[in-house]
C-alpha cells in the first residue's frame, strides 16, 4: 500500500471507517400520518396495537443486546478506499461503556497505527508519520453526526440497537421473517433490521444534508457466553465524495476476559491538537 494511502487509511479506518457508512435514504413516518390510516382503512391495526408492537420489538432488541464487561476481538480486513483496496489486520478491545481501542497492522505484523477512544477523547498513534493525534469525542463529528456519541459507536460496532434512537416516534415495518425500526434525531436518520432472533442484522445511519451515511451489515453469528455475536460485519461509508467500504470477519472474539489497553506515545512523536 503506497504511503499516503495509509496517512488516509489511519484515520479512515479509525474513524469514518468504523462510523462513516453508505445508505439510508428513506422517510420517517411519524405515528401520527399512522393514527390517520389506521383509523380510515378497514382491516389496518390500530394504532395502539401497532404502538404495543413497537414497545414489545424494543424490548426484545433491548433483551438481546450484547452485554459483556470486556471484549477482545481479532479480525481480517479487506479495506477500500476509493479505488484502492487492501488487506489489513485489525485487533479491537473494548471495556464497556469505558474504552474502545484498535490496533491496525499491515505486511508482516507491522502496526501502523494505534486508537484509543473514550467518552470525552479520541487519541491516534499514526506510526507512519511518527504523530499523536489527541482530539475531543466532538473531533468525530467532522465525519459523522453531532448526536453520535460513545454509546452510539459502541452499539455500531457490536451489532446491537442504538437506545437513544428507539422512542415513540419510532416506525415498525414487519418484512416477512425481518423487522424494520426506523427514527430521526435531527437531521440524522436511523434505520435497522432485526431477523427472527432479534439480532440486528442491519444498522442504517445518513445525514443526506451534511453528505455523510453508514450501512453496516452483521452476519455469521456465533455464540459466545451465552450471547450471539456476530463475527461478519461490512461497512459501506461515505462522507461526501469518499466511499470506504471495510469488511471484518473475526477469527477470535472472548467477553468478559481481562484486556490491556496499551498506549503509549514515544517521545518522538510529534503532537497533533
Amino acid at each position: 500500500m503506497r504511503r499516503n494511502m495509509w496517512n488516509r487509511a489511519v484515520y479512515i479506518v479509525m474513524i469514518a471507517g468504523i462510523l462513516g457508512g453508505c445508505k439510508a435514504k428513506k422517510a420517517v413516518v411519524t405515528p401520527s400520518p399512522a393514527a390517520s390510516v389506521a383509523d380510515t382503512t378497514p382491516g389496518t391495526p390500530s394504532v395502539d396495537v401497532l404502538n404495543a408492537a413497537r414497545v414489545a420489538k424494543i424490548e426484545a432488541l433491548n433483551a438481546k443486546r450484547a452485554n459483556f464487561s470486556t471484549l477482545s476481538g481479532k479480525a481480517k480486513a479487506s479495506l477500500v478506499i476509493g479505488t484502492n483496496s487492501n488487506d489489513v489486520t485489525m485487533n479491537i478491545r473494548i471495556k464497556n461503556n469505558e474504552v474502545i481501542w484498535v490496533s491496525v497492522t499491515a505486511l508482516a505484523g507491522l502496526e501502523v497505527a494505534r486508537a484509543l477512544i473514550t467518552p470525552d477523547s479520541v487519541k491516534v498513534i499514526n506510526r507512519l508519520e511518527n504523530e499523536y493525534i489527541r482530539k475531543p469525542f466532538s473531533y468525530l463529528h467532522e465525519f459523522t453526526n453531532d448526536q453520535v456519541n460513545f454509546g452510539t459507536l459502541q452499539s455500531v460496532l457490536l451489532g446491537n440497537a442504538i437506545p437513544e434512537f428507539m422512542s415513540g416516534s419510532t416506525e415498525l415495518n414487519i418484512k416477512g421473517t425481518q423487522t424494520e425500526l426506523s427514527s430521526a434525531v435531527g437531521s440524522l436518520l436511523y434505520r435497522l433490521l432485526s431477523n427472527d432472533r432479534d439480532k440486528v442484522i442491519q444498522t442504517d445511519l445518513s445525514d443526506e444534508s451534511a453528505g455523510r451515511s453508514l450501512i453496516v451489515a452483521y452476519d455469521e453469528f456465533q455464540t459466545i457466553a451465552g450471547q450471539e455475536v456476530p463475527h461478519s460485519v461490512v461497512l459501506r461509508s461515505r462522507v461526501k465524495n469518499k466511499n470506504i467500504s471495510l469488511d471484518l470477519k473475526f477469527a477470535k472474539i472472548e467477553l468478559d476476559m481481562p484486556v490491556d489497553i496499551p498506549f503509549r506515545v514515544p517521545d518522538r512523536f510529534t503532537i497533533k491538537n
